[in-house]
C-alpha cells in the first residue's frame, strides 16, 4: 500500500528543486562573459523567433489541410525562418561590435587605469556608440590621475625625511666590511649586501643570493638550523653564536655568526623570530681578494609574510614571481628548434629585483638560420662560446625555484625547457602564468594581445633595441605582469589557481597563428 505522505512530499520538495536549479543557472551565466551574454539573448530571441513561425505555420496549415498548402507552408517557412535568421545574425553582429566589444573595451582600460595607475587617455572612437559613456568616462579617469598625483606628491613631501633616513641607512649597511643576511623563521632570505654576494656566488649566477630564496640554497643548512634552535632556546636577541658554514658555490669555508632579531624587526606576537647572519672569511682559508658592489637589497615586509605550500591557493600578493623569455632557432621545437638566448627576472613582494637576473646566451648545436638571426640578431659567433641548453635549463631551475613561472605565450617557451627535462633530470612543473591570457581576461579576446599591442595599451617601455631580444621582452612582460595583477584582483581573482581557472577560458587565443608574440 503506497503510504498517503509521500504526494505531499514530492510537493514539498519541488520548490527547493526549482530554486536550486535557478541558483545553478544564475552562477552559469555570472561565468559567461558580457558578449557571451548578450550571443544567448540574441540565439533566445532567434529561437523565439522561430517557434512563433512555426506555430503560425502550423496553424495556417491546420485550417487548410492539403498537400498543396503544405507546400506552400514549407516553402513560405524556410523563406520567413531564413530571413529571420539573417535579421538576427546581422543584429547580433552589429551590436556586438559597436556596443558590446566596446563595453568590454571600456571595462578592460577603465579597470586598467584605475588599478594599474596608467595615464594615458581613453579613446573615445572604440566607444563612439555608446553615446556619452566613453567622454564621461575619460572625465573621471583624469579626475582620479590628477586627485592620484596630488595625493602622491603630499605623501612624497611627509615622508621625505624616512626617505633620506633610509637611503643613508641602506648605504652604511652597503658599506659594513662583512657580508649580512637577515632571514625570516622559515629561513627565507630578507635582506643581504654586497659583500655577501661577493663571499657566496658570482653576482652573474643563479645562485648568487636572492630575496625570498632558502639562505640554504648558499650555506650549509646543519649548522645553521641548530645554531637557530639553540637560539631560541634561549630566546634572547642578545645571544649569538659562531659557527664555520661552506659556501655552496665557492666551496670557501666562512666563519658565521648568528643572532635573532629584536625589536621592529622582531617577529610579531605568537611568531618566530628571524635571524641575522654576519659573514667573515675563515681565517684558515685562502687569501681571496673580494671587490664587493656597494649593494643592500632587502624587503623587511618578508619577515611577517606566512608561507603557504600550497601555492594554487596562495594570494597573488604573497607569491615570488620569475618572469622569463627565450629566443630560439625557430618556431617549432618538436621539430629540432633550439634556445640560443635564455632571460628571467625576479618578482618579489610587487618588485621586480633589479640585482637579481638571469641573462645568458645558449649554444644550440646546431646551425642558427639567416632568417632567425634577422629577428633577434643572434648570430652563431656569438654563441659558439656559450653553455649548453642542459646547464643553462639546470640554472634556470635553480633560479626558479619556489616561484611562479611568467611568459608572453608561455607554453611557446617552456615546450623548449620542457625537452630538456629528461636530460638534466629535473621537471619544470611550476605554476604558469601566460600574460597573453591574462591580458585576454582584462581586455576581452576581441583585442591584440601580442607583446607590442600590449606594452603599448600599458604605458610599459619596450624600446625598439630590446625587442626581441631575451631580457628587453623578459623585463617588459614583467612590467605588464605588475601592471596586470592590480586589475586581476580587482576583479576578485585572487589566487594562481583562479587565474589559471580563468586563463582556461581564453586558451584558444593561443592556437594557430594568434600574433601574439
Amino acid at each position: 500500500m503506497t503510504p498517503c505522505f509521500l504526494p505531499h512530499a514530492r510537493t514539498r520538495f519541488l520548490p527547493d528543486i526549482m530554486k536550486q536549479g535557478c541558483t545553478s543557472l544564475h552562477a552559469l551565466l555570472q561565468r559567461l562573459s558580457l558578449r557571451q551574454r548578450i550571443f544567448l539573448l540574441f540565439a533566445g530571441l532567434a529561437a523565439g523567433a522561430a517557434l512563433a513561425l512555426m506555430i503560425s505555420l502550423y496553424y495556417g496549415y491546420a485550417r487548410d489541410p492539403g498537400p498543396a498548402t503544405l507546400n506552400a507552408v514549407l516553402t513560405g517557412g524556410v523563406i520567413a525562418g531564413s530571413l529571420i535568421l539573417g535579421l538576427v545574425v546581422a543584429l547580433w553582429r552589429l551590436f556586438d561590435e559597436n556596443v558590446a566589444k566596446p563595453l568590454d573595451r571600456l571595462a578592460g582600460d577603465l579597470r586598467a587605469r584605475t588599478h594599474a595607475h596608467m595615464t594615458s587617455e581613453l579613446e573615445d572612437t572604440q566607444a563612439r556608440h555608446l553615446g556619452d559613456l566613453a567622454p564621461a568616462a575619460t572625465a573621471l579617469i583624469k579626475h582620479l590621475g590628477e586627485a592620484r598625483n596630488e595625493l602622491a606628491e603630499t605623501v612624497a613631501r611627509e615622508t621625505a625625511w624616512q626617505v633620506t633616513e633610509n637611503e643613508r641607512l641602506a648605504t652604511l649597511l652597503a658599506d659594513v666590511p662583512v657580508g649580512v643576511i637577515m632571514c625570516t623563521a622559515e629561513h627565507q632570505v630578507a635582506l643581504y649586501n654586497g659583500q655577501a654576494i661577493s663571499l657566496l656566488g658570482d653576482a652573474q649566477a643563479a645562485n648568487a643570493p636572492g630575496l625570498d630564496r632558502l639562505v640554504f640554497n648558499y650555506l650549509d643548512e646543519q649548522p645553521i638550523r641548530q645554531a637557530y634552535e639553540q637560539l631560541l632556546q634561549h630566546n634572547r636577541s642578545d645571544t649569538e653564536i659562531d659557527i664555520v658554514c661552506t659556501a655552496r658555490h665557492t666551496l670557501r669555508p666562512l666563519r658565521v655568526r648568528i643572532r635573532l632579531l629584536s625589536g621592529a624587526l622582531a617577529a610579531s606576537h605568537g611568531k618566530k623570530p628571524g635571524y641575522v647572519l654576519a659573514l667573515h672569511e675563515h681565517g684558515h682559508a685562502p687569501p681571496h681578494l673580494l671587490t664587493p658592489a656597494r649593494t643592500i637589497v632587502y624587503d623587511f615586509g618578508l619577515l611577517n609574510k606566512g608561507r603557504n605550500a600550497d601555492m594554487a591557493n596562495t594570494a597573488l600578493d604573497d607569491l615570488t614571481y620569475v618572469v622569463f623569455d627565450t629566443e630560439t632557432t625557430g618556431l617549432l621545437p618538436s621539430s629540432g628548434d633550439e634556445i640560443v638566448q635564455l632571460a628571467a627576472v625576479r618578482i618579489v613582494n610587487g618588485r621586480l629585483m633589479e640585482n637579481e637576473v638571469l641573462n645568458t646566451l645558449v649554444n644550440p648545436a646546431m646551425a642558427i638560420p639567416t632568417a632567425s638571426t634577422r629577428i633577434h640578431g643572434i648570430s652563431d659567433a656569438m654563441v659558439a662560446d656559450a653553455p649548453a641548453i642542459e646547464q643553462v635549463a639546470r640554472r634556470f631551475h635553480k633560479f626558479a625555484q619556489g616561484a611562479v613561472l611568467v611568459a608572453h605565450n608561455a607554453s611557446f617557451d617552456l615546450a623548449f625547457l620542457q625537452r630538456t627535462e629528461a636530460r638534466i633530470g629535473l621537471c619544470f612543473d611550476h605554476p604558469v602564468l601566460d600574460t597573453v591570457l591574462l591580458s585576454a581576461i582584462v581586455f576581452g579576446q576581441s583585442e591584440n594581445h601580442g607583446l607590442d599591442a600590449l606594452a603599448a595599451r600599458l604605458g610599459v617601455d619596450l624600446p625598439g633595441h630590446a625587442r626581441h631580444t631575451a631580457i628587453g621582452d623578459a623585463v617588459a612582460t614583467a612590467d605588464i605582469l605588475l601592471k596586470l595583477l592590480p586589475v586581476l584582483k580587482a576583479r576578485g581573482l585572487q589566487t594562481v589557481g583562479a587565474l589559471q581557472t580563468e586563463m582556461q577560458r581564453h586558451s584558444r587565443l593561443l592556437s594557430g597563428k594568434n600574433g601574439v608574440r
